[in-house]
C-alpha cells in the first residue's frame, strides 16, 4: 500500500512539474508574442492532465481493498458449499438423518444465488462483501452444529438470519437492490 502511495505522489509530483514548466515558458513570454497561445494551450492541457489525474486516485487507492473484500467473499462461498456437501456426505454415511441432504441442495442452490448477488461491487460498497461473508461463515458453522444435535432447535433462527443478512448485503454491494428499487 506504501508503494501505490509513492507511486501516487510521484506521478502528482511529475504532473505538478509539467504545469510549472508550462507556467514558467508561459511568464517568459510576452501577450502579444505567437507562441503564446501554444504555450497558453499547453498549460491548460497540464492541468486538465493533474485534474483527471487526481480524479482517479481515489479508485486505485481503494482498489486493494476492493480484492480483499471480493476474494474473503469468494472464500467464504467456497467454503459455504463445502459444508453443504459435507453435509450430504454425513446424511449419506447415515450419520445424520437423510432429510438433510435435502437442506444441502438448499444451501447449495443459495451458494449461487450469494455469488451472483455479490458480483461486482459498486464502488465503496465493497466492504459489505467482507460482512456478508462473515455472516455465511457463521451459518456455515451452525448449519451442521444444528444438524448432528450440537445446538438446541431454536438456534434455527441464526443461519436464517445469516442467510437472510448475507444476501442482503451482497445485493447492497452489488447495488442489485437499488437498481430493482429504481425499476
Amino acid at each position: 500500500m506504501a508503494e501505490l502511495h509513492e507511486e501516487i505522489a510521484q506521478e502528482v509530483t511529475e504532473l505538478q512539474a509539467e504545469i510549472t514548466a508550462a507556467l514558467q515558458v508561459l511568464d517568459s513570454l510576452d501577450e502579444d508574442d505567437p507562441q503564446y497561445a501554444a504555450a497558453f494551450a499547453r498549460l491548460v492541457q497540464s492541468g486538465n492532465a493533474l485534474l483527471e489525474y487526481e480524479a482517479q486516485v481515489p479508485a486505485r487507492l481503494e482498489q486493494p481493498h476492493l480484492e480483499v473484500s471480493t476474494k474473503s467473499f469468494t472464500v467464504a462461498l467456497w467454503a459455504h458449499a463445502a459444508c453443504a456437501v459435507l453435509l450430504c456426505v454425513a446424511a449419506g454415511l447415515g450419520w445424520i438423518s437423510g432429510g438433510w441432504s435435502l437442506l444441502a441442495v438448499v444451501q447449495l442452490i443459495g451458494t449461487s444465488a450469494f455469488y451472483t448477488a455479490g458480483q461486482k461491487p459498486l464502488p465503496g460498497k465493497h466492504r459489505q462483501l467482507r460482512h456478508a461473508a462473515a455472516a455465511l461463515g457463521v451459518a456455515s458453522v451452525a448449519v451442521p452444529l444444528l444438524a448432528f444435535g450440537v445446538l438446541p432447535w431454536w438456534v434455527w433462527l441464526l443461519p436464517l438470519l445469516c442467510w437472510a443478512g448475507a444476501y442482503g448485503l451482497a445485493s447492497e454491494a452489488s447495488g442489485d437492490g437499488a437498481r430493482k428499487a429504481k425499476a
